[in-house]
């Protein structure tokens, strides 16, 4: 579970990441996003991926930073997909990938 934390973190930052760009935030809502909402993204992002990597460092011990460059390749790639064929469904996995990172985290403070 701890795993699929990491993971769901590296995939949340990436997700972030893309729609902080202009192009990416209009396919997505059909309008800009401000100056706010851009560096809001922008801090959520840095902030799940920093996380993403210490929880991987932290217990996976060595490898942990392998483990980490696996998720991040993992999430580009469904990112990717996400964006340039599956446009419509953004809005629906950024909450499912939100839930997932809520309950992952929820799951591993109870144990």
């Amino acid at each position: 579970m701890i795993d699929l934390l990491g993971f769901s973190l590296c995939l949340l930052s990436f997700n972030c990441f893309a729609l902080a760009k202009y192009n990416h935030f209009k396919d997505v809502f059909k309008k800009r996003p401000t100056e706010s909402q851009r560096k809001k993204l922008l801090l959520a992002a840095w902030i799940s991926i920093l996380l993403s990597l210490v929880l991987c460092l932290v217990t996976q011990d060595g490898y942990g930073a392998l483990l980490f460059c696996g998720f991040m390749s993992l999430s580009v790639l469904i990112i990717m997909v996400f964006y340039n064929f599956l446009v419509g469904y953004v809005k629906w996995f950024s909450i499912l990938n939100s839930v997932l990172v809520v309950l992952s985290g929820l799951f591993l403070a109870l144990n």
